[in-house]
């Protein structure tokens, strides 16, 4: 009889461990199932708010990778388009207006996928359209200031090329003045002469050519200064926007744990550092998110209680 027991106990136990493992497997299916529709729904948001699809315009979020961290909380990973351009993942001139002034939040309930309807971001839309021209332009000056600096190199070359001819003549007048008859003298003297102020001539023109070599380069560098100035302001507006965003729509994360967190990687948007930009990160907590979504703080507010470092 004793037997018989442990026999059943052998056979049922594993039984219910396999019944509850698989109980367990599937709430957690369901969870994360449910986890990965919000993180779709906050990417189409995210990329709601850099673009105004109403008018046909494409999104200047290239893309959004999303996954969740059991026990730390969801990531966002967000890259910029125009990856290939000159400072990294950006390339607009960034001179915005004023953020709008963020409406109510709609309630958040079972269909909130159906029920969010973005409408804060028309301002930031044509702000990014303007300063995508704008930085176009900019673009424009600087390769045209480029190819003239190559120009102005060339004429340098070229002059040095004439005055080390004229200096060669010259030497070559010289050396027959010395030994010339006094007939031959008088003819080789204004032949030196008109050398003499040919390279004086030559003299002058490069050291003009010099001035505005050093006045383009200058330039340059001013220009190369200003677009990293314009570069951190884009991010900072686009990083407040986004933290706004987070405000509105944050209580869409239903399936969030409260005592886990979102995080935010924006590519290459931090300084450069060798020969590649940071990326710029923050991380808000979820508490403090619906601390926001409820109007208790701001997204100013947000944005300060949120960690923000660059890797």
């Amino acid at each position: 009889m004793n037997k018989f027991k442990l026999f059943s106990s052998a056979i049922v136990l594993p039984c219910l461990l396999a019944t509850g493992a698989s109980f367990a497997a599937e709430q957690n299916n369901s969870q994360y199932q449910g986890m990965h529709k919000q993180l779709s729904i906050m990417s189409d948001i995210i990329k709601s708010s850099v673009s105004d699809k109403s008018a046909g315009q494409r999104s200047k979020i290239s893309s959004i990778q999303s996954t969740y961290l059991r026990g730390q909380g969801v990531v966002f990973t967000i890259s910029s388009a125009a990856s290939n351009r000159q400072w990294g993942n950006y390339n607009f001139n960034f001179t915005m207006p004023e953020m709008p002034v963020a409406p109510i939040a709609p309630s958040v309930n079972d269909d909130f996928e159906e029920n969010f309807n973005i409408d804060i971001n028309e301002t930031v839309t044509h702000a990014l359209e303007s300063a995508a021209n704008g930085y176009e332009r900019a673009m424009e000056i600087f390769e045209h200031g480029r190819e003239r600096n190559r120009e102005l190199r060339e004429e340098q070359r070229n002059l040095a090329y004439r005055i080390k001819d004229v200096e060669r003549e010259k030497r070559d007048l010289t050396y027959q003045l010395a030994r010339a008859n006094d007939e031959r003298k008088e003819e080789l003297k204004a032949e030196l002469s008109k050398l003499t102020e040919q390279a004086e001539k030559l003299q002058a023109s490069k050291r003009q050519i010099a001035q505005k070599s050093s006045k383009v380069i200058a330039e340059q560098k001013a220009q190369q200064a200003d677009r990293a100035k314009e570069r951190m302001s884009y991010y900072e507006k686009l990083t407040a926007s986004l933290t706004e965003t987070l405000c509105l729509y944050g209580n869409g994360l239903k399936a969030l744990p409260k005592d886990e967190h979102v995080s935010v990687i924006f590519k290459s948007a931090g300084d450069k550092s060798g020969g590649r930009y940071k990326d710029s990160i923050l991380v808000f907590s979820k508490k403090d998110i619906a601390s926001c979504s409820a109007d208790k703080i701001d997204s100013a507010m947000l944005m300060k209680k949120g960690q923000r470092y660059q890797f």
